[in-house]
């Protein structure tokens, strides 16, 4: 890939330890594709202070370690080829600090996987500290971000109708203020889920103590996610129940490639959601595919489960189980809703940007609007009147070229890049088997439908989705959908929660499914095994 001139690209590193490793596993949910030039250096280096003030306030850090560092192998995410990386080392060495958890478990949980001939190397150095700041922060850690939700929800609603009267300086304004916003949601959202992490390691650990294996899915199941919220005003909406504004009012931050500020949310553009009405007409209010019958089903299903553990565990063991199913449930609806809020964020600073943009082309200082997105932050805020149309041209090129690949699930040093293929275009030999993760239970058959856009994504009642990772944008195409299979992620992760709350079977991170499976073909997912099965091409042919 050609680079660009010296000192224009900011969304590369051609240099790295090569000893560092890197994962592109739960970052790359979070922040999904390639990122513009606005849109990474508006998030990298607050998410790199919300990671170390949100340790500071539990004790892990010290004051000295609230500065970015310099250094790419000392920060905990980064961007290589426009694609964002999270630094595993520097993940390992805070949860080996952490009491309670262990770096392989946050490995396997947030990524997905466990690297070969790993060793934890756990410390209580910290624990005084810890134990000091720490009960401080947890227990007042659901009100505070249920708080800040809200907040941010208001000032979303008070702000969009403000943005196209506002001057240029009104406009970089506002995206100060939303990336202030922006920094001190991630501080809880972060902190929300490794202690999400950490409750849900220790229920894994008792489930398998008890020699119930497998159990922990149901336990994680029916916690009432934002995207409960999202489906059912979606069914609400399709039944005439709920008009488009208020829906766009709850929701539109949403859309495809929400994770990137250069996106079209559903509040710009509803095409995307209104296309999926049909599928949720089709479904009476007394269906158990209702997304509020689905949701109470799953939460029966977790405490069913949570009974099955209390009879299988020690009876001293047995008082904890309630506090632990119900502490998880909970940790794992504030991350989701942790998602949602950084997503307000951005819709905020997504509207002043393209207002900006518009402004400065009036100016005569770019030739479209949307090549704002194009510029990094320091210059869009530098105010110096400097024509950039030459820079923005080359990273408009560099964009545009960065689409044909992508980055390995891990790697270390410096990432080899994989060129982007398109779909299978040969039936997956019937028989061939795929592992994964095992992330919400269950057994389903279906006609596979391999997305990579779930605004055009053609979808039938009973088809299984097979994609490379999820936001909360897809959430209509869940809904439909008989199972999910994810090249990405662990049982933390997006696509499963939303899978667990839907009662889909699923099987996340399987690295490489969405390429080998050819769309149309018959597959079985085993969400309980973690097992995908290939049963016949895309003909129908055995």
């Amino acid at each position: 890939m050609p680079p660009l001139s010296p000192g224009l690209d900011p969304l590369d590193n051609a240099v790295c330890d090569p000893g560092v490793p890197w994962t592109t596993g739960n970052v790359a949910e979070a922040f999904p594709g390639v990122s513009t030039a606005l849109g990474f250096t508006f998030i990298h280096l607050p998410m790199e202070l919300a990671f170390r003030k949100m340790f500071r306030g539990l004790g892990v850090f010290g004051r000295d370690e609230l500065t970015v560092p310099e250094r790419i192998e000392d920060q905990f995410w980064t961007a290589f080829a426009g694609r964002a990386a999270a630094n595993i080392e520097q993940f390992r060495k805070v949860a080996g600090l952490l009491p309670g958890t262990s770096a392989t478990a946050v490995e396997q949980q947030l990524f997905g996987y466990v690297r070969e001939g790993t060793v934890d190397d756990n410390s209580a150095r910290r624990y005084p500290v810890i134990a000091v700041k720490a009960p401080r922060s947890v227990l007042t850690l659901s009100k505070r971000h249920d708080r800040m939700f809200a907040q941010l929800r208001e000032w979303r609603l008070d702000t969009l109708p403000k943005v196209p009267g506002l001057n240029l300086d009104g406009n970089l304004a506002v995206l100060r203020d939303a990336r202030e916003r922006f920094e001190r949601i991630m501080i809880l959202h972060l902190l929300v889920t490794f202690i999400s992490s950490s409750v849900a390691d220790r229920l894994t650990a008792m489930v398998s103590d008890a020699g119930r294996t497998g159990l922990e899915a149901r336990l994680l199941s029916g916690v009432g996610s934002d995207e409960n919220e999202v489906a059912q005003d979606l069914w609400l909406l399709a039944h005439g129940q709920l008009d488009l504004q208020t829906f766009v009012d709850r929701h539109g931050y949403h859309g495809p490639d929400e994770g990137q500020l250069h996106s079209v949310s559903w509040r710009e553009d509803p095409a995307p959601l209104l296309a999926r009405l049909d599928d949720y007409r089709a479904i009476p209010e007394g269906d158990p595919r209702a997304p509020r019958n689905r949701s109470a089903e799953q939460a029966r299903i977790r405490h069913e489960a949570a009974e099955e553990l209390k009879k299988a565990v020690s009876p001293l063991s047995r008082g904890l189980v309630g506090p632990l199913v119900n502490l998880s449930a909970r940790f794992l609806a504030l991350r989701e809703q942790g998602k949602a809020g950084y997503l307000l964020t951005f819709d905020v600073a997504r509207a002043a940007a393209r207002r900006a943009g518009h402004q400065l082309v009036e100016l005569g200082l770019l030739d479209d609007a949307t090549d704002v997105f194009h510029l990094t932050w320091d210059e869009l805020l530098a105010g110096d009147g400097i024509d950039r149309r030459v820079v923005i041209k080359e990273r408009r090129a560099q964009y545009e070229e960065r689409l044909r690949y992508r980055l390995p699930q891990a790697w270390s040093g410096v990432p080899e890049l994989i060129a982007v293929t398109a779909d299978a275009t040969e039936n997956a030999p019937s028989g061939t088997t795929i592992s994964g993760v095992a992330a919400s239970g269950g057994v389903v058959e279906g006609r596979a439908r391999v997305v990579r856009d779930p605004a055009t994504a053609e979808f039938d009642e009973g088809d299984i989705l097979v994609c490379e990772t999820t936001d909360p944008s897809w959430v209509s195409l869940f809904l439909v959908a008989a199972g999910v299979v994810t090249d990405f992620g662990g049982m933390l992760s997006h696509g499963p929660i939303v899978a667990r709350e839907l009662g889909l079977p699923c099987v996340c991170g399987t690295e490489d499914g969405s390429a080998r499976i050819r769309d149309g073909q018959l597959i079985r997912v085993d969400g309980d095994r973690g097992v995908v099965e290939v049963l016949a091409g895309a003909a129908g042919e055995r």
